[in-house]
Formats: C-alpha cells, sequence, structure tokens
C-alpha cells in the first residue's frame, strides 16, 4: 500500500477516471488520498513528454480569453445571483503583498497567457513569467520577459537571481515532482520575500459531492490535490512557512459557463453516481465555512527561518 508523500499514512483508492478532453483515450487514472491529511494524487510516474501530451490545443490558461457571454434562463441567473450573494472569496491582487521597493520583482511560474504578469506589471511590478508552452509564452510576452522552463526547473537564463514575490496561480496542481518545484520556488524567493501559490481546494464541498466530475479535477493535467492544510505540509517540506491563508471562488461555481462546463465533463467520461444538482451544492455551502465554500485555496508562505 502507497503512503502519503507528506504525511507518510497510508493512501487508499479513491476513484477512476478517463481524460474529459480527449474522449477517444481509454487510459483510465486512478486517484488515492490520504484521509489523514486529505491529499491525494493521480498514481503513476509520469515524464515530460507524456504530460506535455495531455494538454490540447486551445488549453484554457494558454490562450486569451474574451469570449462574450451567452445568454442565459432567469432559473440559471437565480441560482448565481444567490450564490455571488454568499461569496464574500479574495481574488488574487498586487496589494495583498505589504511593498518595501518601488518596484519590486515578480516571477510568475506557470504563467500561462500572462494575465497574473499583466495585473502585477500594471500595480509597477517587475515581472518574469516561465512557462513551458509555446503558445502561452508567445502571448504572455506581451507584458514582460518570459522564459521557458517549468516550476520543477528553473531558466538557466535567470542565473541566480531572486524574487520579492514568487507566483504559482493553480500550477503546482500540475507538477510532476512536488518536492522539487517547492523547493525550486524556494530558491528564486529572495530572502525577505514572499510566494504566492493558488490551488484547486479539495477539502470543498464540491470537490466531495463531484468527484471525477468536478471541474478543477482535469484529471489528468492536475496531478496533485490540496486542502489548506497538505498545502501548508508540502510548503514546510520545502522549508517555506504558510504566513496567510486566502480562500476564493464561490460565485463561478454556479454560473451558467461553469455548469456547462461540469455537463461536458460528465458527458465525456461517463460517471455514475456522480450526478449531483447545482442547488444541492448551494444548499450546503451558502452558509458553510470558507474551507468547505471555495473552490481554492491561496497562502503566502516565507523562508522558514524569516522573521515573523
Amino acid at each position: 500500500m502507497a503512503t502519503c508523500l507528506l504525511c507518510g499514512m497510508p493512501m487508499v483508492f479513491q476513484f477512476k477516471v478517463r481524460d474529459h478532453l480527449r474522449p477517444e483515450m481509454e487510459t483510465e487514472y486512478e486517484v488515492e488520498l490520504c484521509r489523514a491529511c486529505r491529499y491525494a494524487r493521480v498514481v503513476g510516474e509520469f515524464t515530460a513528454d507524456q504530460v506535455a501530451s495531455f494538454y490540447t490545443s486551445g488549453y484554457h490558461t494558454h490562450e486569451e480569453t474574451d469570449a462574450p457571454a451567452k445568454p442565459t434562463l432567469w432559473l440559471d441567473r437565480l441560482l448565481f445571483h444567490l450564490a455571488w450573494r454568499r461569496d464574500r472569496g479574495l481574488d488574487l491582487a498586487a496589494n495583498e503583498v505589504p511593498r518595501t521597493k518601488e518596484h519590486p520583482a515578480l516571477c510568475d511560474v506557470g504563467c500561462g497567457a500572462g494575465l497574473m504578469m499583466a495585473k502585477f506589471k500594471q500595480a509597477g511590478y517587475q515581472v518574469v513569467g516561465i512557462e513551458p508552452d509555446a503558445a502561452a509564452r508567445a502571448i504572455a510576452s506581451k507584458n514582460g520577459e518570459v522564459l521557458e522552463g517549468t516550476a520543477e526547473t528553473s531558466p538557466v537564463a535567470l542565473g541566480g537571481r531572486q524574487f520579492d514575490v514568487v507566483l504559482l496561480s493553480h500550477v503546482l496542481e500540475h507538477c510532476i515532482d512536488l518536492v522539487s518545484a517547492l523547493r525550486s520556488v524556494k530558491r528564486l524567493l529572495a530572502a525577505d520575500g514572499t510566494a504566492i501559490l493558488e490551488v484547486p481546494n479539495n477539502g470543498s464541498v464540491a470537490a466531495e459531492m463531484l468527484g471525477p466530475e468536478w471541474f478543477f479535477a482535469d484529471i489528468p493535467r492536475h496531478l496533485h490535490f490540496f486542502t489548506e492544510g497538505s498545502l501548508r505540509a508540502a510548503l514546510g517540506m520545502a522549508g517555506l512557512r504558510v504566513t496567510r491563508t486566502l480562500y476564493t471562488g464561490y460565485a463561478r461555481q454556479f454560473s451558467p459557463e461553469w455548469l456547462e462546463g461540469q455537463q461536458r465533463i460528465r458527458a465525456s467520461i461517463g460517471t455514475e453516481g456522480w450526478n449531483r444538482n447545482a442547488w444541492e451544492l448551494l444548499a450546503r455551502t451558502a452558509f458553510s465555512g470558507a474551507p468547505g465554500k471555495y473552490d481554492s485555496v491561496r497562502v503566502h508562505a516565507v523562508h522558514e527561518d524569516a522573521g515573523a
């Protein structure tokens, strides 16, 4: 029986699922869960070439997204409005980190099409991106220097540069080698810098209700799944200490685009026993605490020996 990378406790079978973006592929991916710390992972050893093949053309984080909104039914609008009224989540903002200099330096690891680079550049940051996908790099380069690389392996061109902020926004879950990725974050981070990591929240009610149909399951592109506690444990293994936790992503779980996406996933992978209603999700989460309510969790972390 496999043991958890983070806490050493036994991992147990959770479910098997096919790739919803590549329905022609018959491969089933097994997910196992640590019941102690709630970390989960896709079983198997993956190469960089294998992982690259998981990303279809037009993958959502690799292109500019400016599609017009689709018309919706009044019942769908009501569902979203009720969720919006209960949403207290905080989207990532440049002012989350106290500034000690006029133009701090940020490294956006796994920058995709550069959305976050643009946000921090507008706030006065000097921005550098790291991205393995060539098409995404071409788009992101409109906002600053973008280098080819991964979270595990920083570009040689960076040399020994360190940054005031190292950002991984919905990146860690994609990494092949979790520990190497976090150690790389530590190397990139200045002694007094802040790392910001946001990941899907595997402790959410939506994750538990929807299982392989959850929008943020996205297997096999997502290889790791975290709760706040297991994310803290992972950072601790790399010598990083969490100083702040924020949650985000509530109302979007009820948006027509999100629900349509889940319907496509369900139709593609043909799961049984997971078909749960969005109104049930709203009823279970509208007044619940943040760890169960929001679909993403974000932490700020510093070097373990940095001052409090």
